[in-house]
């Protein structure tokens, strides 16, 4: 599955020159990540409150191919590569029509809200997935 947004470029996304600052595309990519979960209708508010999980970055691979600059409209485009044991693995890009600008592969860990430890992502996660 993959879940696409349009975004367009605002003044604070930029650095003096009007460009993206690199930083700023991992925003994005969180964006992308939130909407792509959603979508496939897990709440990750509920995944705090009732299963005590939530999910941090372990590992970004980031490729920087061209720049966005202010006022562009930019797509953001994330899929699932994997989701086995406590990680899921995002291969994300952006894109300006179809310039590819930035590609990432992003990967989360589950972590118990207590421990702060990893735990095996939900059954109804990975059956929303697979779905």
């Amino acid at each position: 599955m993959k879940h696409q947004f349009k975004y367009r470029v605002i003044y604070e996304d930029t650095d003096a020159e009007g460009v993206v600052y690199y930083a700023n595309y991992l925003g994005y990519f969180e964006r992308g990540r939130t909407e792509l979960i959603r979508e496939l209708g897990i709440s990750l508010k509920k995944l705090k409150e009732e299963k005590g999980m939530v999910f941090a970055v372990v590992k970004v691979d980031c490729e920087y191919k061209a720049p966005a600059h202010y006022d562009d409209e930019v797509t953001v485009e994330t899929e699932i590569e994997e989701a086995a044991g406590a990680t899921i693995v995002f291969n994300q890009k952006v894109m300006r029509q179809d310039k590819v600008l930035v590609t990432a592969r992003i990967t989360l860990i589950a972590l118990d809200t207590e421990k702060f430890k990893p735990r095996r992502l939900p059954q109804e996660f990975i059956d929303a997935i697979k779905a």
